[in-house]
């Protein structure tokens, strides 16, 4: 897999959220939370995981760089917004 390809997975192929569900089960307070916190962890982080490798790969020119300061706000947002989306779908299986 290609680097391009890799981060393409992380922002939008829920890799946000598998590796968020990776850091939580790998890190031990984190793996002790009940289940709804540890929910809001796996929003958090997946979201800060998506919204860390969209920039890095705008900058490294895999993306177009957003033109305005709006513009990062919308692009970060969709980014965010789609990893918490998918980070749930993965974590749904605690809270059943």
């Amino acid at each position: 897999m290609e680097l391009r390809a890799f981060f393409a997975w992380i922002v939008s192929g829920g890799g946000a959220g598998i590796l968020a569900y990776l850091l939580i089960d790998g890190i031990e307070w984190l793996a002790s939370l009940s289940p709804k916190p540890k929910r809001v962890a796996a929003f958090a982080i997946s979201a800060l995981i998506a919204m860390g490798i969209y920039t890095l790969a705008a900058f490294a020119g895999y993306q177009e760089l957003p033109v305005s300061g709006m513009a990062w706000v919308e692009s970060l947002f969709l980014v965010g917004s789609t990893a918490f989306g998918l980070s749930q779908l993965i974590h749904v299986r605690d809270l059943i």
